[in-house]
């Protein structure tokens, strides 16, 4: 293999390309500067017994550097003027990350909504039932009115309506009990 010197001398030569931050971080990073600044000269902060190996001194001096190491002749304007810009900024002063949870939480979540779409459609099922009750033991009160004729079917169809009624109360109950347990788990993680 055989390597040409000059080829590697005249890579040395290249010009070099800065790489340069955007409009965008430019703008982030004078956002920065401001609230260190109003941090530092806080009475708030003066008070403060604080004494770190870094002091925000140097992190407004590092900032400034930064900002005063890019020049901003390559960048590309976004759509944003400077007082748009700063009018932004102090809409939105935090950031907010996003928690992920993990698969506990989500498992606990899962039961805890399945728990009470449960609840709340066994409660409707014995509100329906106890109406339905209600309705076959009036009916059957009609029936008995006639006498002779008098067939007791819808007795029969009343204890059925009765008997789902309290299945459901068992299936609300049970789905209570779950979601309790569940939430009473979340509770004692924190």
């Amino acid at each position: 293999m055989h390597i040409n010197l000059r080829n590697l001398e005249a890579i040395n030569e290249l010009p070099f390309e800065r790489v340069m931050l955007n409009q965008n971080q430019l703008r982030r990073l004078e956002a920065i500067d401001r609230w260190l600044r109003e941090i530092r000269d806080s009475e708030e902060f003066s008070q403060l017994e604080y004494s770190p190996d870094v002091m925000l001194g140097d992190a407004i001096q590092a900032v400034g550097e930064l900002l005063d190491f890019h020049v901003p002749y390559d960048s590309k304007p976004l759509n944003f003027t400077n007082s748009e810009w700063h009018s932004y900024l102090e809409q939105k002063p935090v950031m907010h990350i996003r928690r992920v949870k993990n698969w506990r939480e989500k498992i606990n979540s899962f039961i805890l909504n399945g728990a009470s779409s449960v609840a709340i459609v066994s409660l409707v099922t014995t509100s329906f039932m106890v109406v339905g009750s209600i309705f076959c033991h009036g009916f059957d009160r009609i029936e008995e009115s006639r006498g002779e004729e008098y067939q007791p079917t819808w007795i029969y169809n009343a204890k059925i309506f009765e008997g789902s009624a309290i299945a459901s109360i068992a299936v609300f109950l049970g789905a209570s009990l779950t979601g309790a347990c569940v939430a009473g788990d979340k509770n004692d993680d924190r």
